[in-house]
């Protein structure tokens, strides 16, 4: 398949959640609770934050238009062809809220919801055996235009609509249990440092004993050798009594 649009590979979600960061215009929190969404629910982000009224889909179109320099068009005023009509399953369009404009051989010509992924369009273009070339619309436009296509159009919307009312219920009423899902991650890690904190230091070892010099031999038990040098001393001056005097020096010659 074609990459009919320079840079087109680098229209994702994270790449526009990046961009919106940036340039302040969505909270961090909103961005990633719509991340969480498309990746657990499928529903995808650029609708989140715009059915969220977190930002207008004029404002997100021409994000999207100068950041990934995508065309903008305005579905209603084109002339779509019968051929574009006949070449998607009108359930592939009414999925995406994709309307088709105009075939040149392989290449067929849509009108995104303002966005669809890099990944999107690789998927339909190998399924379907076509090179998209894709506008930055509006999805009240595009909606309007795929109801003029087939008035089971809103019949279809309002289905939809309910079943994933009804999905939203069962998450509410069965939420997933810790550790079941990605942001449970870093809470658990969170908590065992906390807890890692929590935990009492166990006391240091006492100091080891000083090493007692070694006893002479056959000197009592815990006897040191400057004991054992005194005693011995002592055991002299008892044998001999008191000390001898030394003598006097001798008397100076008279003259």
């Amino acid at each position: 398949m074609l990459l009919l649009v320079k840079g087109i590979e680098r229209l994702t979600s994270v790449r526009l959640a990046e961009i919106l960061t940036e340039r302040a215009v969505v909270s961090s929190e909103i961005i990633t609770d719509a991340l969480y969404a498309q990746d657990k629910h499928g529903e995808p982000f650029a609708q989140v934050l715009m059915s969220g009224g977190h930002i207008t889909e004029w404002d997100l179109a021409k994000i999207v238009t100068e950041n990934f320099n995508l065309p903008f068009l305005m579905a209603g005023n084109y002339h779509i062809s019968e051929d574009a009509k006949k070449r998607l399953p009108k359930e592939l369009l009414w999925k995406h809220t994709m309307v088709p404009l105009d075939v040149f051989g392989d290449v067929v010509c849509v009108s995104m919801p303002v966005m669809l992924s890099f990944d999107e369009i690789n998927r339909i273009q190998k399924e379907h055996n076509c090179d998209l070339y894709p506008y930055v619309g509006l999805p009240s436009e595009n909606k309007k235009v795929l109801t003029d296509m087939d008035k089971t159009y809103p019949q279809w919307v309002e289905q939809e609509q309910k079943r994933r009312e009804e999905e939203s219920k069962k998450r509410t009423a069965n939420p997933p249990k810790a550790g079941g899902d990605w942001m449970s991650i870093f809470d658990q890690g969170e908590q065992a440092v906390l807890g890692e904190k929590k935990k009492p230091t166990p006391p240091s070892p006492p100091p080891p004993a000083a090493a007692k010099p070694p006893s002479a031999p056959g000197a009592p038990s815990g006897m040191s050798l400057f004991d054992e040098g005194d005693k011995a001393i002592q055991d002299e001056k008892k044998k001999t009594g008191a000390a001898p005097k030394p003598p006097l020096p001798p008397a100076p010659p008279k003259k």
